[in-house]
């Protein structure tokens, strides 16, 4: 009797069949950098892989493929959309392409009725601005640009995490529309 080898035999074959999961490009291509990245427009793919968020309900329109993240419906808006009712612990992926090395500058419209929360933006798992806390914009339907400098990238194709890390007083982020990364 030799069931070593069947048991080999069946381990492989059933590591041979497992799926990865992965994201791909919102739009089929990484973003690039310089250039402007819409919030709404993170990597395709599942959750726990693409984006994480804390409720399963979309609190907001169905903009994509249905999804749990919150995208606000909003006219001031660059693309008429917008992340919205962001917490703590939520995360979203963005394939992007850094064209050349640099310090840039990132502007980003917020909203935030009272002091908002805080984010950090993650290239390949480094954090690259560091806490960037969103402002009392004085309400939900005014966006006002954050301009965040020296942030130093190199060149190539990375995976930017929007990590959603620290709620304002309300518990909550801020409403945020877009990423434009401008070379310093």
């Amino acid at each position: 009797m030799k069931p070593a080898p069947v048991l080999i035999l069946f381990l492989l074959v059933n590591l041979s069949g497992i799926a990865v999961a992965e994201t791909k490009p919102f739009s089929g291509e990484p973003s690039r950098i310089p250039g402007l990245i819409e919030a709404e427009h993170w990597d395709k793919g599942e959750a726990g892989v693409a984006y994480s968020d804390t409720d399963e309900k979309n609190l907001g329109e169905d903009y994509r493929e249905p999804t749990q993240v919150d995208i606000e419906k909003r006219p001031d808006a660059s693309n008429g959309h917008g992340l919205g009712w962001t917490r703590p612990g939520e995360w979203l992926l963005y394939t992007v392409e850094v064209l050349e090395d640099g310090i840039y500058t990132i502007e980003i419209p917020v909203a935030s009725k009272g002091q908002g929360g805080t984010f950090h933006l993650k290239m390949d798992g480094k954090d690259v601005t560091g806490p960037i806390t969103i402002p009392d914009t004085g309400s939900w339907q005014t966006l006002v640009l954050l301009k965040h400098e020296g942030v130093e990238l190199r060149q190539g194709t990375y995976t930017m995490k929007l990590e959603m890390t620290e709620g304002g007083p309300g518990g909550g982020i801020g409403d945020i529309d877009y990423f434009k990364f401008l070379k310093s």
